[in-house]
């Protein structure tokens, strides 16, 4: 038998009641509705708006030709959201704010990308909304900086910046409630690369010892990152106990098994990502 709701978490429950009053061969779907829709039903849809009863809205943004999710979230009464780690290219996500009556209160980048062109300048541009990055960001253009515990606010929306570095220095997980936006820190069945933008294996297993062993296990994980040309699954969410026990950087044991998990057999770095770093920080003009 396997149960699943939407999220995953209520059918973790109910699958370990069933177990506990003697039914046997139970299971838990992991990833909800969005995983059922992937292998069963399409026409569910993947994961929109949420229901729970904060009523937070949270909506996934994928790029499927670049491998990369962004997240709109917001306060639906308040209709005033946060867009975390947007793409270069800043008419999807006008048009999702547009239709949805959403006023933009913030953009935040949770780390500096090496593989693709961030779009903070764009939405800034056109939109004027401030832009977080972590204070170790050596960005040029305007900025609010973000340190440990600080959050960025939509509404009553308040999202929680970890200072989380080792794929990157500058990196940050930012934590919703029970979930937790993970950038690359953090990608469904492994970890993002530590030897682009300054990347540290030391920093990231300290990263992984002090925040993501402290979250509980039903904690979601939204990463930045899914699909083939990432060499990862196309599921675009997952949760930490499932993390735990089948993500093959999470099951190291030891800090030195950790940086040669790291350090050897990754493919070649990416043509042009330091051209991408460098752009990425850049200055830009500033709004009209």
């Amino acid at each position: 038998m396997v149960v699943y709701d939407r999220y995953g978490e209520g059918a973790r429950r109910a699958a370990a009641f069933l177990r506990a009053h003697g039914v046997p061969n139970v299971a838990a779907l992991e990833g909800g509705l969005d995983e059922y829709a992937r292998w069963i039903d399409p026409a569910i849809g993947r994961l929109g708006p949420s229901d729970r009863l904060e009523e937070i809205v949270v909506v996934q943004l994928p790029r499927p030709e670049t491998g990369c999710l962004a997240y709109l979230l917001g306060d639906p009464s308040e209709r005033r959201a946060i867009l975390v780690d947007p793409g270069i290219d800043p008419s999807p996500y006008r048009a999702r704010l547009k239709d949805g009556g959403w006023t933009l209160s913030a953009i935040v980048e949770t780390h500096t990308h090496a593989d693709h062109l961030a779009g903070h300048g764009p939405l800034h541009a056109a939109t004027g909304a401030p832009i977080y990055v972590s204070h170790r960001s050596p960005a040029s253009y305007p900025h609010e900086r973000l340190s440990e515990g600080s959050t960025v606010e939509a509404g009553a929306l308040a999202l929680v910046a970890r200072e989380t570095p080792g794929h990157t220095q500058d990196h940050l997980t930012l934590r919703l409630g029970h979930r937790v936006f993970t950038g690359d820190t953090l990608l469904i069945g492994t970890c993002g690369r530590t030897d682009l933008g300054g990347g540290s294996p030391d920093l990231l297993w300290e990263s992984f010892r002090n925040v993501y062993d402290r979250l509980p296990s039903e904690t979601e994980i939204y990463p930045a990152h899914f699909g083939p040309k990432h060499a990862l699954p196309a599921r675009y969410v997952s949760s930490l106990g499932f993390e735990r026990a089948t993500n093959e950087a999470l099951r190291i044991a030891s800090r030195e098994d950790f940086v040669r998990y790291m350090t050897e057999g990754w493919p070649p770095k990416p043509d042009g990502f330091e051209r991408i770093v460098a752009a990425n920080l850049a200055a830009f003009p500033a709004p009209r």
